[in-house]
């Protein structure tokens, strides 16, 4: 019965799941808005003016990364592909 009882929790558990980056982008982005705004009103402006530039340097290296990643996915199933076309042909 306490074999049974474990598997149906485990079925119905929800895991937990990493958010995604852009998940994770637009909610660093509304945060530090929301305090951008707020500075602005209480006249702290310029104490702001560094975390939002870091932020937006946090979300371009993600960016660049991504793209990095994926041109050298692209570049690797490329190289492999020209490998079979110039191998020589025995007859």
């Amino acid at each position: 019965m306490f074999i049974a009882a474990l598997f149906t929790i485990a079925k119905t558990w929800n895991q937990p799941k990493c958010p995604l980056i852009i998940d994770w982008i637009g909610k660093m982005w509304h945060i530090y808005t929301m305090e951008y705004y707020a500075a602005i009103r209480n006249d702290e402006f310029v104490s702001f003016v560094g975390t939002w530039m870091n932020l937006e340097n946090v979300i371009l290296s993600k960016l660049t990364q991504e793209q990095k990643m994926k041109h050298r996915i692209f570049s690797l199933i490329g190289r492999r592909d020209l490998s079979r076309m110039t191998e020589p042909i025995l007859m």
